[in-house]
């Protein structure tokens, strides 16, 4: 009896502590949803600010969530939505490296090398483009990483003569 009932608080605690993590994910999601119907984060630096620390708060009280590689990239597009391009690259490389099982990890590459490119590091844009094709071969973005690696290194005029053709 005494096992039986020490099994029942167990699972209680256990049920309370996800239904917490689960509120406050839900609070979370409420917010980035509102930061969605901008579109765009630089036009409300703000909300797009508030959820970013809601994003980190979240993860500092449950850091083994589940949710954690989509909240990280989720981090990685708010940032880079803010012209936070360092930052952004950081975030996204931790979805990949922490999390490379996950489905985003791909794109968090990929993310990161578009991120590299807006920072003009070529080299560092180039070589993770290569290894994202390394990696996943036949992931849909594969040619556009190609296609990236040819662009990186021409000038603003050659870019222009490309397109015009």
């Amino acid at each position: 009896m005494r096992n039986a009932l020490l099994i029942f608080g167990l699972l209680c605690l256990f049920s309370s502590c996800v239904n917490e993590q689960k509120k406050a994910l839900d609070k979370v999601l409420e917010l980035e949803a509102k930061l969605m119907e901008v579109q765009d984060a630089s036009a409300n630096v703000d909300l797009a600010k508030e959820v970013l620390v809601a994003y980190s708060d979240f993860l500092k009280v449950y850091p083994d969530a589940e949710s954690k590689p989509e909240i990280l990239f989720k981090s990685g597009e708010v940032l880079k939505g803010l012209g936070q391009y360092l930052q952004s690259a950081q975030v996204f490389n931790q979805v990949h490296s922490k999390f490379p099982q996950s489905n985003l990890a791909p794109l968090a590459m990929f993310q990161q090398a578009d991120c590299f490119e807006a920072l003009e590091q070529r080299l560092t844009a180039k070589n993770t483009y290569e290894e994202f094709i390394e990696r996943y071969p036949n992931h849909p973005y594969v040619e556009q990483a190609k296609g990236m690696i040819q662009l990186l290194y021409l000038s603003d005029e050659e870019l222009i003569n490309l397109f015009q053709q």
